[in-house]
């Protein structure tokens, strides 16, 4: 989150090439990224490069600029030598960009071949040991236009991930062998640091708070929601806990987090289902019942949906006539997601008690399902697409229902026989393509259903 994608993008082409052509995509292609890659820090030689000198001075601008990824557009054809020294002597990923031919005229001659170009280009850095990736189709063109967001999306996560640091709030609870992690391919895989703060340290603090700030977050609440549907003395925990979650995660430098939910915190009456949806509303991720791999899921969506609050949830029943899945969990679905249809309440925890949590159904949408899973050392990926459903809850807690695009049965079992753990994260926008994209820059499989 703390960290911005450096863009380079420079337009290029072979000097016995009329320069008309790749003057006017120079404007185009660089009045396009200010506008589409506003988000991004720029940088965009003046001129059309085809000379040794052009091209020097150009990687010279973009080193000093720390170019994370270079676009490389294609005016014109262009020789394998300005792609070679891109990514020679930068050492950074480059996307090769070939735009549509120009209208043909039968008695004159080609104008760009751009596609060709591409086409030799990536094969010669094939050769030299260099992957790249290609685009072909003009920046009006829908599907060349995403390819290219895509992969900045990804190499985006990717450069944010790895100066993260995950923090663990306790360990995993009882008998969770799924929950279970392994911290170096973790940082192989993502590049993210891991640190541990005791929950007793969070008891502590959640002791220490001032009690006019304590009372002030709890008239907010019942302001907000009914609390006299509340257990005696569990707005106060519950308060007590948001506001020093939401202290520690900073006070500790934690991008994110993982807390181990139960039993102690139940012992505590402090199971905290709400308190994490809140904090999602915050911008503040802290994935539930220790599962570090559903809460890396979760961060990897918030940085591709900005402003989104996913939802981990348990996959708990299928229609197949309907062809729907029915997610729930205990009651840490954000308020941003509550369908305000249906009267959401703040309740206690709807099977053990000792706690707070929503009980609500969730607001209608389409929705990304995802799952990254470490299995034998290999991350992979778990991928599905639906819409959620306008639909009262059934039961206590948190929930869902999604008509899927896969038929249930086949993905309940593939998801199974994949040895797929059960918390899976849901966002509220279609960012299959992105996350796809962003699984691959970090070699990791995935699985599409």
């Amino acid at each position: 989150m703390k960290s911005t994608l450096n863009v380079g993008l420079i337009v290029t082409l072979s000097g016995r090439w009329p320069r008309e052509l790749p003057m006017q995509r120079h404007r185009e292609y660089t009045a396009w990224a200010r506008e589409q890659l506003s988000g991004m820090n720029l940088t965009m030689p003046p001129q059309v490069l085809t000379t040794p000198e052009e091209v020097s001075d150009a990687i010279s601008l973009m080193r000093q600029s720390q170019v994370d990824v270079v676009i490389m557009v294609y005016g014109a054809f262009t020789g394998d030598d300005i792609a070679a020294a891109i990514v020679q002597k930068m050492g950074v990923p480059l996307i090769l960009w070939a735009p549509y031919e120009p209208p043909y005229a039968r008695e004159e001659r080609l104008w760009a071949n751009a596609l060709c170009a591409m086409t030799m280009n990536a094969a010669a850095l094939g050769r030299l040991g260099y992957p790249c990736h290609t685009v072909y189709g003009g920046r009006e063109d829908a599907r060349a236009e995403q390819k290219v967001k895509n992969l900045l999306r990804g190499y985006a996560v990717k450069k944010a991930m790895s100066g993260m640091t995950l923090g663990l709030f306790g360990y995993r609870p009882t008998n969770y062998y799924v929950s279970t992690f392994d911290e170096a391919v973790i940082r192989r895989t993502f590049g993210l640091a891991m640190n541990a703060t005791e929950l007793k340290t969070v008891f502590d603090d959640m002791a220490a708070l001032p009690e006019e700030e304590v009372k002030a977050d709890m008239a907010a609440v019942s302001v907000r929601w009914d609390t006299s549907l509340l257990p005696e003395g569990h707005l106060e925990y519950h308060c007590r806990l948001y506001l020093a979650l939401k202290k520690r995660i900073k006070a500790d430098g934690y991008d994110f987090g993982i807390i181990k939910c139960w039993p102690e915190m139940g012992a505590a009456h402090t199971q905290p289902c709400a308190v994490l949806g809140r904090l999602l509303d915050d911008g503040i991720s802290i994935g539930c019942e220790g599962d570090v791999d559903a809460g890396i899921t979760q961060m990897m969506e918030m940085l591709l949906s900005p402003g989104s609050a996913p939802f981990i949830t348990d996959m708990i029943d299928l229609n197949e006539e309907e062809n729907t899945m029915m997610f729930w969990h205990c009651g840490n679905a954000a308020p941003s997601l509550h369908n305000q249809k249906y009267r959401p309440e703040l309740r206690n925890h709807p099977l053990v008690g000792q706690g707070s949590a929503f009980w609500t159904a969730l607001k209608p949408g389409r929705v990304t399902i995802a799952r990254l899973h470490n299995f034998h050392g290999q991350y992979k990926l778990v991928l599905m697409r639906g819409e959620a459903l306008d639909r009262d809850r059934v039961t206590r807690g948190s929930m869902i229902q999604v008509k899927m695009e896969a038929p249930v049965r086949e993905t309940a079992e593939r998801l199974i026989l994949e040895q797929i753990p059960h918390h899976y994260v849901l966002v509220w926008d279609d960012i299959y393509d992105a996350i796809k994209q962003t699984a691959a820059l970090m070699d990791i499989p995935v699985i599409e259903l």
